[in-house]
């Protein structure tokens, strides 16, 4: 799975040397599906455009020649890109060692992941202790062509790019990419010890009938919503009354009370005596996410029921608390990708999150289904 950006074609020309990765990329936009293979012939890497790094001095690709290089290009509120981070950390710690170096290029999707002191706050969060960079103007993206996240690209010893893959899964076939190319710089390695063996699911077939087609990412903001059920669509300029449909259509979502649409994000914006306006979705998944944040960074409190009740337990997201009174909320805070629900079986319910406090806004939904791999919900 992965997130295309919106507009991946870009008028950026491309030097006739990254004309076969050009072809490849806007293949993969189009059909939105994954991608991996090496790349022959291997083309010329870009250098790094950043001037902000984290745990590390700015680094070129000057420096790093006779390395094997890790591009790996992420957003910290991209559910895709959080489930491969198990993989980035058994690769640092396993091949660091042996001469890999992991570079996080982080470019944003949202402006609030534009801040410097979000990104640094999840990086933390995420325990990442390899090289970050801060694509904020997106020139790494772009002189890399890429077009969705996650995307990992794999530099030789010769600064060239030998082999790339977008989207998530394909763990084992990148592991020998990487210990390929790790050997072409230092030909005496040795990776068939049992601390090498892959995972059982490095390269695990995932069965459609079993995974279970889970609803597609859902924007709220009107610049990218496209399943929004209530008639006339979302006002662009001023907060209004919105009446959700009695029926809202499955992979469908509504607005329900008093809501001011953003071109990302839907807001709350005054103070409510009572819990009545809502955000609405009918969905189907097994897990969903929420990208979401209170603007001030004060805690609000976002109230969730499912198929008309609180969570009950085996279905609370981390990030879910249970009520004095039996209910079931989230204390928002920082702008950030918060687990909601974590049903115990793939279904279709409707989802109901409410909040009765002003500066309350809510970004986009991602969905999990039945073959997601195991990480840490942090």
């Amino acid at each position: 799975m992965l997130t295309v950006r919106e507009s991946v074609v870009s008028g950026h020309f491309a030097p006739v040397l990254l004309l076969p990765l050009v072809a490849v990329l806007v293949m993969l936009a189009l059909s939105g599906s994954s991608y991996c293979g090496e790349l022959s012939p291997r083309v010329p890497a870009p250098d790094f455009q950043a001037q902000l790094w984290l745990n590390s001095p700015p680094l070129s690709l000057a420096q790093l020649r006779g390395k094997a290089v890790l591009v790996d290009f992420w957003e910290y509120t991209c559910i895709n890109c959080i489930r491969t981070f198990p993989y980035l950390r058994r690769w640092e710690e396993l091949y660091a060692p042996e001469g890999l170096i992991i570079i996080a290029v982080h470019t944003p999707e949202f402006a609030f992941a534009k801040n410097p002191a979000n990104v640094a706050n999840a990086v933390k969060r995420f325990g990442f202790s390899f090289p970050v960079v801060l694509d904020n103007d997106e020139a790494i993206w772009n002189a890399f062509h890429n077009i969705a996240w996650p995307a990992d690209f794999l530099i030789d010893k010769d600064g060239r790019i030998a082999y790339m893959h977008i989207g998530e899964g394909d763990y084992g076939e990148t592991e020998l990419a990487i210990r390929k190319l790790l050997k072409e710089a230092r030909p005496g390695l040795d990776f068939s010890t049992a601390r090498f063996a892959l995972p059982a699911d490095a390269n695990a077939d995932m069965d459609a009938s079993v995974c279970r087609r889970a609803t597609p990412e859902t924007y709220l903001g009107f610049a990218r919503s496209e399943n929004f059920a209530n008639p006339g669509g979302e006002n662009e300029t001023q907060e209004v009354h919105y009446i959700a449909p009695p029926a809202i259509p499955i992979d469908n979502f509504a607005l329900d009370g008093d809501w001011k649409a953003g071109d990302e994000y839907v807001r709350h914006v005054h103070a409510s005596a009572q819990l009545k306006d809502a955000v609405e979705l009918h969905y189907q998944a097994k897990a969903v996410y929420l990208v979401a944040g209170s603007d001030d960074g004060s805690p609000k409190l976002l109230y969730v029921m499912q198929d008309g009740k609180p969570l009950p337990p085996g279905s609370r997201g981390v990030d879910v608390h249970a009520g004095a009174n039996g209910g079931s909320y989230i204390a928002l805070s920082g702008k950030r990708m918060y687990y909601v629900v974590n049903n115990p079986e793939f279904g279709e319910h409707t989802l109901a999150l409410s909040t009765s406090s002003p500066g309350v806004s809510l970004y986009s939904f991602t969905f999990g289904n039945n073959c997601e791999n195991k990480f840490a919900h942090k």
